[in-house]
């Protein structure tokens, strides 16, 4: 309703249990078999393994060009201009066509459909595919079975922090002693 001409769900048992290389393999192969493509949008990184791969890997299968971190896209001639933003410095690259980009949360806010498009697009369907429809359908690259990582186990850290409280001494016996004990931990 949003503007997209077909949508796609790719959903297959096969497929479960994938780390970041199989699920980004995966998705390279559903993209490739939909068909010609030019521009490929992804999020910065998902909620559950937060690693902000998936994107730049999908991108390295496909092999086109990509950039991440995108705040601001442009479409200029036969590529894009994707501003970046860098831990200190925003860059700004041109990428030819094809070419993917993660994205930032803000780099756009979009426009609720209207009724009227909501009701005329309603039933329009949905394509459910699996890993049959791919290039490559051998079971063995994909879900658990194809990802060299897996997750023995989850915890939270070990609460390893160490304080101390000083109390009841005047601001300059309080000074001298942090002095002391920095110089103790050699950051002075």
């Amino acid at each position: 309703m949003m503007g997209a001409d077909d949508g796609y769900v790719f959903s297959d048992r096969r497929l479960g249990g994938a780390d970041v290389l199989a699920t980004s393999y995966t998705l390279s192969q559903a993209i490739q078999s939909v068909g010609d493509f030019d521009l490929i949008l992804c999020g910065k990184q998902t909620t559950d393994g937060d690693t902000a791969q998936v994107g730049p890997a999908i991108a390295e299968h496909l092999g086109i060009p990509h950039a991440a971190w995108v705040s601001k896209l442009e479409v200029e001639g036969d590529g894009v201009n994707a501003e970046q933003q860098l831990q200190d410095v925003i860059e700004t690259v041109h990428m030819p066509f094809p070419c993917l980009v993660t994205v930032e949360q803000d780099i756009h806010v979009p426009r609720l459909p209207s009724l009227k498009t909501a009701r005329e697009i309603g039933d329009k369907p949905v394509h459910i595919q699996g890993l049959d429809t791919f290039l490559d359908t051998d079971p063995n690259h994909y879900g658990l079975t194809g990802s060299p990582t897996q997750v023995e186990r989850i915890f939270p850290p070990a609460n390893d922090v160490e304080h101390e409280v000083w109390e009841g001494e005047d601001s300059a016996d309080l000074s001298e002693k942090l002095l002391d004990t920095l110089k103790k931990w050699k950051f002075v």
